[in-house]
């Protein structure tokens, strides 16, 4: 009878058709699932405690979600009874939606963090010595980052409160493959970014360029990566109770918060208001067009026997101005080869530009706010003026 009854368990276990087990199956071949099958239903009839079956199956390397399944597989053979399965339970593709949306958006607001981290750091700490290594602050480095930031981060928040109410009200679905599949993903991301940050420290510790400023760098890249990695690999375990996992939640995410908003605020007070920006995008285009002019009064010093244009009509060619108020730029020759540009600007050089911890010669394109006049020389080469 034992024998009829194993081979029936297993017959049912293993068959396609039966709609309880595409649903409720135990995971694995359709011989182990026979197996497990036959071992549940001689073990009840041995009188073996359901906790103490439990036990051995896990004890075995099956999951208690696996052994429990197998259980429900057996009471509703034996007696027709059938477990209804919550609604909403298991992954779908909704979950993976949501997941691929945290995760996308917490790789975009954690680089984006990073790069405004590091682009502070080398406008504070500048080094002399390596000219290619973060020459100066890049204000659209540092926009793009802001604007990333300001746009990730709060999704990033909010998706990640709907997956948490959702694992909170469907505790199944932390177990969903869905989910481990793409966190363990974000987690060889981060710990790659980790393991690369040490291989290029001890690289840099070679070379002689372990400064102050690549220092700060790499502590950005640690504890972003290690957070990262902490959090979401924390997650992967049990944690108890759910006051617990709460309590740990909202840690990272007022962490996560605060620093965010303090690299914002830093992020405003180096750049200005956009306002701000816009006169300094306006004062560059100026230096740009007179540098462009200094090229073509060369050019005419040259062609013309050492004779500097008395007027800037004498160009040819189009007439550089100034890019808002389209007033054609001062000029005034001086003795010999000396002549000057003058223009109008709304604020004075960067202090990048002013100190020179980057170039070998002076800057020839400083200037202050308001009216300034450029000393050029047509028979020496002019510089050309950096990009910001």
């Amino acid at each position: 009878m034992k024998e009829d009854d194993s081979q029936h368990l297993s017959a049912v276990t293993s068959s396609p058709g039966t709609p309880a087990a595409s649903t409720n199956s135990v995971a694995g071949t359709s011989s182990d699932r026979a197996q497990v099958s036959e071992f549940i239903l001689k073990a009840l009839n041995a009188g073996i405690p359901v906790q103490s079956l439990v036990g051995l199956l896990t004890a075995h390397g099956w999951t208690e979600k696996e052994a429990h399944l197998a259980l429900a597989d057996h009471y509703r053979r034996q007696n027709g009874i059938e477990v209804p399965r919550r609604p909403g339970s298991g992954a779908s593709a909704r979950d993976a939606f949501f997941y691929l949306l945290l995760f996308s958006t917490l790789a975009v607001w954690t680089l984006s963090l990073g790069s405004l981290a590091f682009s502070l750091i080398d406008r504070w700490l500048a080094d002399p010595l390596f000219r290619g290594y973060g020459e100066s602050f890049n204000t659209y480095t540092v926009t793009t980052s802001l604007a990333a930031l300001i746009v990730a981060f709060p999704l990033y928040l909010l998706i990640s409160r709907v997956v948490l109410h959702e694992a909170a009200a469907n505790p199944e679905k932390l177990d969903s493959a869905v989910r481990k599949w793409l966190t363990y993903m974000a987690l060889v991301i981060a710990a790659s970014v980790f393991m690369g940050d040490l291989i290029a420290a001890l690289a840099y510790l070679l070379r002689g360029e372990l400064t102050s400023r690549f220092l700060a760098k790499s502590v950005v890249v640690l504890v972003l990566s290690s957070g990262v990695f902490w959090y979401y690999f924390g997650g992967l375990r049990k944690l108890g109770a759910a006051a617990t996992r709460l309590s740990r939640d909202r840690l990272m995410a007022a962490i996560s918060t605060a620093a965010v908003v303090i690299m914002i605020v830093l992020g405003f007070v180096q750049l200005g208001a956009p306002s701000t920006q816009r006169k300094l995008v306006a004062d560059s285009q100026r230096i740009q067009r007179m540098y462009l002019l200094s090229s073509s009064i060369r050019g005419y010093w040259k062609a013309h026997a050492s004779q500097l244009p008395t007027s800037l009509h004498q160009l040819p060619g189009t007439t550089y101005a100034d890019p808002v108020t389209h007033a054609a730029f001062e000029y005034r020759p001086k003795q010999g080869s000396q002549y000057q540009l003058c223009a109008v600007f709304a604020a004075s050089s960067s202090r990048e530009d002013e100190n020179q911890l980057q170039r070998v010669e002076p800057n020839p394109w400083t200037h202050s706010a308001g009216r300034y006049c450029f000393s050029l020389d047509a028979s020496v080469f002019t510089q050309a003026p950096a990009y910001n």
